[in-house]
């Protein structure tokens, strides 16, 4: 029956169409002229009573009284849309159009349609007397009333952005500097109305659901947020289609395991349903988002992603990641554990657990992780004595340091990357000798010994800090033993080295801090604040431990009295910045929020606070 062809009647009054009109409204438009009572008078065929609007198009082309042969080509792509696409009896316009010319425009009957780009406002569905949906099979009944009143609505102007988008959806052209389509092949109207579906329906995604599921899209006010989203996001900037990855990657998405579900049916239903040339450009911002956020392998039996986005992908398998860095399981898990690089557990349906490694970490830290050694060769490497060398273990001096841990190694390990640039940069910053010169070795052993605490941990930080000014008589490279001070320069650092202050208890630190005792807790037994344990195993905390935490991190309540700006605005601060604080990936996190010193000091708007370091009461 859909393939039979109906044949118009011809009537007593005759009419021609306008150029854009509605087959159906023409249809009814032409029974008024000749006061027939039913639309089906003008009909002969099957079906007569099923609104077609393919069928009754051929119908009127053939009439050629009906000026259905000179209509905009844009009528008849329309018409031959699966009907799925269409409103097929009931009516949405424009009051403003209505208000000119009383016809009803075939373009208004397109689902996608929400807006008139003649005049730039949402296109309505309802009655704004009664409120109620309007048909064409009741505008001679209970509704003829109301299909009076619409040309009076109230015309409510649409954001430019969407306006854009109607004009793309009816005339394919994409109006922007910033194309995300390819301009040498305009897509077909089909295209870019499964386009703006496909991206309307996954804006409507649900609470925790990895897919969407089918829209009607029947009502332009109860969808015109989604359609303003979607406007955006092909339509404001070159932007705001990465902005809409980003909303359907994560909101109302309560668990990565979601998000990570739904980036996979996205990309792989966006490539299965777009594979046209012309959504290449768009493809790529997909293939780019998925190959950064994906905490999977992408292999060679992922056909959708280019070869390039296999090797830029930004997570690893934790098996892939030792065999492609060519790194043993046993160090990439120390480092793991050490939370040297940031990782992501999932546990799968049968109760196995995978690990995904985010590569930049493991890529900086790849070449310290390469070259461990033990404290022993450590401290052969830096030139000093055993003894010596355990004045500097866990004090914060080194950043990549590894306690003993049963099932690994027994022994302290540290980067021998870290430790001969260090002594590299002290040999650089070396000066020509003085007059009265003196071996840093036998001073550490003649003038120094027992006379400050930690004595071989002091010279070094002010060595390091440049505080004490090292020297050597030549261009050599010179390990700390064999480096040279200024004596005089070394007894006034000496001299004015503070008086020896009592080790403070936990609650005394964080009273000085300015925290409270709970939060003084925290960052002990978390490593922030180092500290020793006395002979009856009590934390104490020293002088030096309470200069390297403030050296070191900023608490936000510290940087709201010294900046006089709110908290709430410095976290908005930081976070446009992508500044997070240090527990940002921990689930347990801490009372108050921290923030790694170097950190913020790569905020262009709090850089002045805390470019200095703090002064200290000890």
């Amino acid at each position: 029956m859909k393939n039979e062809a109906l044949t118009l009647i011809r009537p007593p009054i005759r009419t021609s169409c306008y150029p854009d009109e509605n087959p159906i409204g023409y249809l009814m438009r032409l029974a008024d002229e000749n006061t027939y009572p039913s639309y089906r008078w003008l009909l002969d065929g099957k079906g007569t009573e099923t609104i077609d609007f393919g069928r009754l198009y051929q119908a009127y082309v053939a009439a050629d009284w009906t000026g259905f042969q000179q209509t905009d080509p844009a009528l008849a792509q329309i018409c031959a849309l699966p009907s799925i696409h269409l409103k097929s009896t009931q009516l949405r316009y424009c009051p403003l159009c209505l208000k000119e010319e009383n016809y009803w425009r075939i373009g208004w009957q397109l689902k996608m349609s929400v807006a008139c780009t003649r005049h730039q406002i949402w296109l309505q569905d309802l009655c704004p007397h009664c409120h109620k949906e309007q048909s064409f099979l009741n505008a001679r009944g209970n509704q003829s009333k109301c299909l009076e009143h619409l040309a009076s609505a109230d015309a409510q102007a649409a954001p430019a952005s969407v306006v854009q988008m109607q004009q793309f959806l009816e005339t394919g052209l994409w109006e922007v500097d910033y194309p995300l389509l390819d301009t040498k092949h305009s897509p077909i109207l089909r295209q870019r109305i499964e386009l703006l579906v496909f991206m309307m329906s996954w804006l409507t995604i649900g609470d925790d659901l990895a897919k969407p599921a089918r829209q009607n899209f029947q009502h332009v006010a109860a969808f015109s947020a989604i359609a303003r989203q979607c406007a955006d996001a092909l339509f404001s900037d070159q932007d705001g289609f990465w902005r809409f990855l980003q909303t359907i990657h994560f909101t109302r998405a309560s668990f990565i395991s979601i998000q990570q579900k739904r980036l996979v049916y996205f990309y792989r239903q966006f490539f299965s349903e777009f594979p046209e040339q012309l959504f290449q450009r768009l493809k790529e911002i997909v293939e780019q988002y998925a190959t950064m956020n994906l905490m999977r392998d992408i292999t060679q039996k992922h056909t959708l992603f280019s070869t390039n986005a296999k090797k830029v992908q930004s997570w690893y398998s934790f098996n892939r990641a030792c065999k492609e860095y060519d790194i043993a399981a046993s160090v990439l898990n120390r480092a793991i554990i050490d939370k040297q690089v940031t990782v992501h557990y999932e546990r799968t349906s049968n109760n196995y657990t995978k690990c995904a490694i985010y590569r930049p970490d493991l890529e900086k830290v790849l070449p310290h992780l390469k070259g461990l050694v033990t404290a022993h060769d450590a401290a052969q490497t830096l030139g000093v004595t055993k003894a010596q060398f355990a004045q500097v273990q866990n004090s914060g001096c080194f950043k990549f340091e590894m306690a003993p841990r049963e099932g690994y190694c027994s022994t302290w390990q540290y980067s021998r990357l870290e430790l001969e640039t260090l002594i590299e940069n002290i040999n650089r910053g070396a000066a020509p000798l003085t007059d009265d010169c003196v071996l840093l070795a036998p001073t550490m052993q003649n003038r120094i010994q027992g006379s400050i605490d930690m004595p071989f941990l002091q010279v070094f930080k002010a060595i390091v800090s440049g505080q004490l000014i090292v020297r050597k008589p030549d261009d050599q490279f010179r390990q700390f033993r064999d480096l040279w001070l200024d004596k005089t320069e070394f007894c006034n650092w000496l001299n004015h080295l503070r008086p020896k202050v009592d080790a403070l208890t936990v609650t005394e630190a964080a009273k000085l801090l300015g925290v409270n005792e709970e939060f003084g807790n925290q960052l002990v037994n978390r490593g922030y604040l180092n500290h020793k344990l006395d002979l009856r195993n009590a934390k104490m905390i020293f002088p030096d431990h309470i200069r390297q935490f403030k050296q070191e991190y900023v608490i936000l309540s510290k940087l709201s009295e010294d900046s006089n700006s709110s908290s709430t605005r410095i976290i908005e601060l930081l976070d446009a910045s992508e500044i997070y604080p240090v527990d940002h990936n921990a689930s347990d996190k801490l009372r108050q929020r921290l923030y790694a010193r170097a950190d913020v000091l790569l905020s262009n708007d709090l850089f002045r606070y805390v470019q200095h370091l703090p002064e200290t009461d000890l």
